[in-house]
């Protein structure tokens, strides 16, 4: 079977995320500094006579609940065209890893459709369709860093020598074998309603970032960590060994579990060895990629 020329899906990491509180739809207010890898799945796409999708993943599903497919039926509705696709993704980006992927999937079946389509839909109108689908995909139309706030579609582009700045990281993304459940976090912060952080406090780290974009002083703070390393004191552990041992500042994205390290500075023997050492700790069937 011939597919057209495959649409790049990268995942995204979350350099600041602060969860502020519930809002009265139940979702979760947020402000996110967040930006798409250079790391991610692939989507290949054709036009059939019928929606279908499949995938190369044990454990996606690939029926109607899988985004792509939620992605497809959003833009038919939207442009009133009676087109049908079957996709075929070929995913790298782990599954519940807090990177994203899923999102990332439907807003790149967006944008690819719109091109297929012959540009029927603007740029803020694919913005609003994705917002539909889940917070986390209007970041990625975007394809470079943002500020996320509210539940995640209110976006702001970042000036451009912090863009350069997030351009320049390379970064060493790990995940364990494990999973988080992102409504189980959410769930366990409203309940304890002691892990939430100010809007005020939120910004006023954000602002100064923007004033002064260097590695050194990047606003590392994610506050969905602390029902993640109750549950899982293993994360914690081994973001501790990476500040001690290296030097390196690092985090959990998202919801987690996939973790990073900012790793610029690392000489490749250096590198080698913090992957051995995330292995040793986390475990050989650990996930790691540079990115």
């Amino acid at each position: 079977m011939t597919y057209q020329t495959s649409f790049f899906s990268p995942c995204k990491v979350n350099y600041m995320l602060t969860i502020t509180g519930v809002r009265p739809d139940g979702f979760h207010n947020l402000v996110s500094l967040v930006a798409p890898t250079r790391f991610g799945d692939e989507l290949f796409i054709e036009e059939a006579g019928e929606d279908s999708i499949e995938c190369n993943l044990e454990g996606v599903p690939c029926d109607e609940s899988n985004l792509v497919m939620k992605a497809a039926a959003v833009f038919r509705r939207a442009t009133m065209m009676n087109r049908f696709f079957k996709f075929n993704l070929v995913k790298k980006v782990p599954h519940g890893a807090g990177l994203g992927g899923g999102s990332s999937n439907a807003a790149t079946a967006l944008l690819a459709l719109n091109q297929i389509c012959g540009y029927p839909l603007s740029n803020g109108e694919l913005e609003r369709l994705s917002a539909l689908i889940g917070s986390d995909c209007p970041l990625f139309l975007r394809g470079k860093p943002v500020v996320m706030r509210g539940r995640g579609e209110l976006l702001e582009d970042l000036p451009e020598n912090a863009q350069n700045l997030i351009a320049s990281l390379k970064l060493l993304i790990f995940k364990p074998n494990f999973s988080i459940n992102t409504g189980w976090a959410y769930k366990t912060m409203k309940e304890s309603g002691k892990m939430y952080i100010s809007e005020q406090e939120a910004e006023d780290a954000l602002l100064s970032w923007i004033k002064n974009p260097e590695i050194e002083n990047l606003p590392l703070v994610n506050n969905m960590q602390i029902p993640a390393f109750e549950k899982f004191p293993a994360l914690e552990a081994v973001l501790n060994f990476i500040r001690n041992e290296y030097n390196l500042p690092c985090l959990m994205s998202g919801s987690g579990s996939a973790c990073f390290a900012v790793v610029n500075n690392l000489q490749p023997d250096a590198l080698q060895s913090l992957k051995d050492a995330i292995k040793k700790r986390l475990g050989e069937s650990c996930f790691i990629t540079e990115a």
